[in-house]
This record gives structure tokens, sequence and C-alpha cells, in this order.
């Protein structure tokens, strides 16, 4: 008898404790997901970090200057109620930025935009076909890497140089040719502040990294404030 209620005391023991553990690790996974305001989205092969910024300020072009991004060209698609629909640099990495007449439109048209440029298909993490994203990383097997601008023509994929400041300003862009046969969306994270939608490049070689742009930004743009 002595030996069945010890038995049993350490069943319940062991059952209480694996109950305990579970809460402690779905506590800590909730936190994570909303550390800093900052919800994961995507999937789990392929996470993205999303921020929505409670702010009213309307931010301007030259706000995002301030900060140190440097816009390029528009982009190709049509972004409906946005003032500035532009790519462009911010510490080395690319940045797309949408600029909103209001901070509801951004919360809405905004949210609407940047979940489409930054979808991936569940099954490779691929971008969806057709032209439906305006910034597309191409990969080939030797894990190289090349941007293709949405222009309507498929023989316009050019070489990783392309995202330098420097050469982006200019129209002489040297093709790398071929057909991109392993597409990825340019963008993963954004970040939603006042008026504000930013997408942005990963830091690292994954295009699933985190970006530092897109987490920061807050900081940065209220840093005078």
């Amino acid at each position: 008898m002595l030996i069945k209620h010890v038995r049993t005391i350490s069943s319940l023991q062991v059952l209480l404790l694996l109950a305990l553990l579970m809460a402690a690790v779905a506590m800590a996974c909730g936190s994570d997901d909303r550390a800093d305001g900052m919800v994961i989205g995507g999937t789990d092969d392929f996470p993205k970090r999303i921020r929505i910024v409670e702010s009213t300020t309307i931010f301007t072009e030259d706000d995002m200057k301030a900060v140190g991004w440097k816009g390029q060209r528009d982009f190709v698609l049509e972004y409906p109620g946005t003032s500035l629909a532009k790519w462009g640099f911010m510490n080395q990495k690319e940045v797309g930025v949408l600029i909103y007449a209001s901070v509801e439109d951004a919360k809405t048209l905004g949210v609407t935009a940047a979940d489409g440029q930054t979808f991936r298909r569940e099954e490779d993490g691929q971008a969806p076909d057709g032209d439906m994203i305006d910034r597309i990383s191409c990969r080939d097997k030797a894990g190289a890497s090349a941007v293709k601008a949405n222009t309507g023509l498929t023989s316009k994929s050019f070489s990783a140089s392309y995202l330098d400041p420097e050469i982006g300003e200019s129209d002489d862009i040297q093709a790398v040719g071929g057909h991109c046969t392993n597409r990825y969306p340019t963008y993963n994270d954004y970040t939603v502040i006042g008026n504000l939608v930013l997408m942005c490049e990963s830091d690292g070689r994954n295009l699933t990294d985190p970006s530092t742009n897109c987490a920061k930004i807050e900081e940065w743009l209220t840093a005078s404030e």
C-alpha cells in the first residue's frame, strides 16, 4: 500500500510539473511574439516581423531622408492613397517607403499593401506567380542574388550591384540576363508608424532574417521629439 501510494504521488507530481512547464513555455512564446509591439507573421518556416507603432505624427519624405534613407525610384505598381511610394536604401539595405495622407490610411491601406509586398507562398517561401510584387530577389542554385525590377519586361533582372545607392542613381544598369526561376520578395519585415509604412530587406543573407531598419525606425524618427 505504501509503495502504491508513493507511486501515485510521484505520478501526480510529474503531471503537475509538466503542466507548469507547458504553461511557462506558452507564456514565453507569447511574450516573444509581442516584444516591443512586434507580432510574428508569415509561417514557422518563413517568419516576418510586423510592427504597428501607435503615433499621430504625419511624417514626410524629408523625415525619412533626415534619418538616412536615400530614395531611388518610384514603385511600378499602384498603391492607392499614397503620396509617396518609392524604394531606396538605408544602412546599405533596401527599404520601401509608403507615405499616406492619414494614420488611418496607413493602418488599413498600408497594411494591405505591405502584406502583399511581403507575401510568400507557404510551400516554398517564394513570391506568388505574376507581377503582383514590386521588388523581387532572384536566387540561383549557387546562392547568388540579384534583384528584379517589376517593369513588365522579363529580361530586367539586375546584378546585386544594382542595390548600390550610387549605381541606383544611374539608368546604366547591367542586366545579368536569364530567367528568374527562384523568385523571393525582397522585403520581409514591415513597420507602420503614423502615416508611414516601411518595408524592409533583411540584415542577413537569409531573406527572412530580421531587419534593424524596421526595428529601429521608431527610435530614429522620434529621437528629436
